[in-house]
C-alpha cells in the first residue's frame, strides 16, 4: 500500500497564500484570495509555488482541487508541476491527469463533460508511483489507467509549481474560483 506525505495545502478561503502542510510552499500571486476562494480571471491570473526540497522528488502523488469553475472552453490548469506532472480541465469538462516518467508524458482523461462549471466540484488526481493513474470528481472514481510508467521526478525550476495557469506563460488559465488545494508526494 502506497503512503503518501502532504507537500502544500493551500485554504484560500482564509485569505492567505500560506502552505498549510509544514512544509513552507507559499504561494506567491499579484491576486489576493478572498473568503470566498482564489478568483482565477481566466486570463492572467495564477499562483506559483517556487521548487523547494519536498518537491524534488514527487515518485508518486495525489493532487486534490476544490473548484467552482466558470466556464470552459480552453485548456484550464488546476496544477502544473513544471516537468513533473500537470492537472487539468479540457475544453470539452474532461477531467485530464498527466505525468512525466519515464522520459515521456503519460495522460489519463474523463469523457466530455465530467467536470461541472457553476457549482463547487472537488477533484482529484492519483498516480501511484508505478503502474495505476486515477481520476475523480466529489470523490466518485471516474477513469483509471494502468501500465507500467515508472517513478514521477520533481518539481523543476524555473516554472515551479502553478495554480490555475500553465507555468511558463499566461496561458490555459482557470475561469473560476478555488477554495483549497493539495498535493502529496509518494512517501519513500
Amino acid at each position: 500500500m502506497n503512503e503518501f506525505e502532504l507537500v502544500v495545502h493551500h485554504d484560500y478561503t482564509s485569505g492567505s497564500l500560506a502552505d498549510l502542510s509544514g512544509h513552507g510552499n507559499h504561494g506567491h500571486s499579484a491576486t489576493a484570495p478572498a473568503a470566498g476562494g482564489m478568483p482565477f480571471d481566466g486570463r492572467r491570473t495564477h499562483v506559483v509555488v517556487f521548487p523547494s526540497s519536498s518537491l524534488e522528488e514527487l515518485g508518486g502523488l495525489r493532487a486534490r482541487a476544490r473548484v467552482w469553475a466558470d466556464t470552459l472552453g480552453d485548456r484550464r490548469t488546476l496544477l502544473e508541476g513544471y516537468l513533473a506532472f500537470s492537472f487539468s480541465v479540457s475544453p470539452d469538462g474532461a477531467l485530464a491527469g498527466s505525468v512525466y516518467a519515464g522520459l515521456q508524458w503519460h495522460e489519463i482523461t474523463t469523457a466530455p463533460g465530467t467536470v461541472p462549471t457553476g457549482r463547487w466540484a472537488d477533484l482529484g488526481f492519483v498516480y501511484d508511483g508505478r503502474d495505476t493513474m486515477a481520476l475523480s470528481v466529489d470523490g466518485a472514481l471516474v477513469a483509471v489507467r494502468q501500465g507500467n510508467l515508472g517513478r514521477v521526478g520533481g518539481v523543476e525550476w524555473p516554472y515551479g509549481l502553478n495554480v490555475g495557469a500553465w507555468p511558463d506563460d499566461n496561458a490555459r488559465v482557470f475561469s473560476g474560483r478555488m477554495a483549497e488545494v493539495w498535493l502529496w508526494r509518494l512517501r519513500g
